[in-house]
């Protein structure tokens, strides 16, 4: 162990809660395979989101991409939430992660606000910088280097307005994306008025409707450095982890430090201190075995990681697979999951998926929508790690 990773464990462990309970859920991209009809691989992940609620899972958290369906099949997720929330009564619905700097924060307030009340109070809402969606800031008119000041400028417009303040409580920001396509209401005249409103009704400041003010509570967002975690504290946010190019120690486990120092230091103790964790999982015969029939694939992922990650691209595709998932037999899966330093102790919610993708990105397209899968982690798995189930709630 290397003096750096001794010091941040060193931390950690001031800070680690042995026996802390968490809720467990599923999180998918939802790979859209060629052969198939998107309207399929929906309606695939809304049954399996049905049968996740009835085998115990508490919550689903599905991956949004823009343009790309071989990352992920859904641009909308709110949109396939719904049709979620319209078969289930108790599951939680989230999001990992909407991509911030390509929203407009007063449009995604109201279509949060109208899931929640759809959903009677079980969205939350994963928030991220954008960074799994590369190919997407060219067409969306967004600069890349701009991302973080307007993910920040986008989350206090959408804060406020979830906290029940006006539209004219918040900063109007003069760099957003979309700032040339709107109307100033000094252009408005008489003319233009509606129903007998005069056309400087416009002025005056507008609230959220519906109204969500709990929906505050159960935002979330990815971190890209341990200032970026610490702001996370700060907003009053859960931390979400588990990228698989994230390392766990340097990037996660320090994440998760730095998020849980800083909101001590803010509230005096950890009560409300949220973090999500996502992992790779696949069951199989045998971590060997799994190796032996995904090598190709791995050795093929490898390849598209090599420029961005080359501490991926140099490993063997045995070693990736230790590296970045868990796999192999259910006693396998749980013994790797105990010995993860970022877990345990740590995270209030944790949403591994049940196939590889993206970590490995053909040879389980589809696995994390596998029912028979889902229910061998619930039932298996996640109990050796403290986990029950929401009937034992």
């Amino acid at each position: 162990m290397s003096v750096s990773e001794q010091a941040i464990e060193e931390r950690a462990a001031r800070l680690k809660q042995p026996g802390k309970q968490f809720k467990l859920g599923f999180f998918t991209q939802v790979p859209s395979r060629v052969d198939q009809p998107a309207r399929r691989t929906f309606a695939e992940l809304v049954e399996s989101i049905v049968a996740a609620e009835e085998i115990g899972y508490d919550s689903v958290w599905i991956g949004q991409h823009h343009f790309s369906p071989e990352d992920g099949g859904v641009p909308s997720p709110l949109v396939v939430l719904a049709a979620a929330a319209a078969r289930t009564r108790r599951i939680q619905l989230g999001t990992a992660v909407i991509a911030l700097p390509f929203e407009h924060p007063i449009r995604l307030a109201e279509d949060l606000a109208v899931l929640d009340e759809i959903s009677e109070g079980r969205v939350q809402v994963g928030l991220g910088g954008a960074r799994g969606d590369l190919q997407a800031f060219n067409t969306f008119g967004v600069d890349f280097s701009a991302r973080h000041d307007l993910f920040d400028q986008h989350l206090e417009v959408l804060q406020y307005l979830l906290e029940g303040r006006t539209s004219a409580e918040f900063a109007q920001y003069e760099d957003a994306p979309d700032k040339g396509a709107r109307t100033s209401p000094q252009r408005l005249s008489a003319s233009d008025s509606v129903a007998g409103q005069q056309a400087s009704a416009d002025l005056e400041p507008k609230r959220l409707f519906p109204s969500a003010p709990s929906l505050r509570s159960r935002l979330w967002q990815t971190a890209s450095s341990e200032d970026r975690a610490r702001k996370i504290a700060r907003n009053g946010n859960g931390l979400m982890i588990g990228a698989f190019h994230d390392h766990v120690i340097f990037h996660q486990l320090r994440f998760i430090v730095g998020y849980l120092e800083e909101w001590l230091a803010l509230n005096g103790n950890l009560d409300d201190a949220r973090v999500g964790a996502q992992r790779f999982t696949y069951h199989g015969e045998s971590a060997e075995a799994i190796a032996a029939e995904l090598g190709p694939h791995v050795s093929a992922t490898q390849k598209t990681l090599e420029a961005r990650f080359p501490q991926l691209g140099s490993l063997s595709p045995n070693e990736y697979l230790r590296s970045v998932t868990r796999s192999g037999t259910s006693r396998d899966i749980a013994a790797q999951l105990l010995e993860d330093p970022a877990l345990l102790g740590f995270v209030t919610d944790f949403f591994p998926t049940t196939g590889l993708f993206p970590s490995v990105r053909e040879g389980t397209s589809g696995a994390d929508l596998d029912i028979e899968r889902l229910q061998v982690f619930a039932e298996e798995i996640a109990p050796e790690l403290g986990w029950k189930p929401a009937a034992h709630h």
